[in-house]
C-alpha cells in the first residue's frame, strides 16, 4: 500500500508536468561516461559512504513531488552541509578526481534546490531536482557499477 501511494505521488506531477527524474537525454549522456577504476578498499568504502544517501533522496524526492518546499529547503540543505570527503585523507585520498568533481556539484545543486525551497519556487524546485539527480546518475554511471560488483581476480 505504501508503495502503491509513493508511485501515486510521484506520478500525479510528472503527469501534470515535466518529470521529476532525469530525462532520457540525461541518462543517455550519463551512461556514456567511462567508469573509473577502483581499488577493492574504494569500492567497500563508497558503498558504505553511499548508503548514507538513500533515506536522504528518498525523503527528498517525496518533499519534491508534494510539493512541501519547507521539507525541501531543509532536506536539500542537509545534503548541501553534509561533510565532504577530503581528496587529501583516509581512503578518499585514492579516489580518483571525478568523484571530487562530482562531489562538488552535488554540493552546488542541493544548495540551488534549498533556494528553491526556501523561495517556494515549484517550478524552480522542478528544474533543481532534475539537475540534482542527473549529478547522482553521472555519479553511478561512473562508479556504483564497479561497487557493487566483486573486484576482478588476478
Amino acid at each position: 500500500m505504501r508503495t502503491l501511494l509513493l508511485t501515486i505521488l510521484l506520478a500525479v506531477p510528472a503527469l501534470a508536468q515535466n518529470s521529476i527524474f532525469p530525462d532520457k537525454a540525461t541518462k543517455d549522456a550519463a551512461k556514456q561516461l567511462e567508469p573509473a577504476e577502483l581499488s577493492a578498499d574504494n569500492r567497500v568504502f563508497l558503498k558504505t559512504k553511499m548508503k548514507l544517501h538513500i533515506k536522504d533522496m528518498r525523503d527528498l524526492s517525496i518533499a519534491v513531488a508534494v510539493i512541501n518546499m519547507a521539507e525541501v529547503q531543509r532536506l536539500a540543505q542537509g545534503v548541501a552541509n553534509a561533510p565532504r570527503l577530503d581528496r587529501n585523507m583516509g581512503p578518499a585520498s585514492q579516489l580518483p578526481e571525478r568523484f571530487f568533481e562530482l562531489q562538488d556539484e552535488l554540493k552546488k545543486n542541493a544548495q540551488t534546490l534549498s533556494d528553491a525551497g526556501k523561495a517556494s519556487d515549484a517550478q524552480a524546485s522542478l528544474a533543481a531536482y532534475q539537475q540534482l539527480v542527473s549529478t547522482c546518475v553521472a555519479c553511478h554511471a561512473t562508479f556504483k557499477a564497479q561497487v557493487q560488483q566483486p573486484p576482478p581476480k588476478k
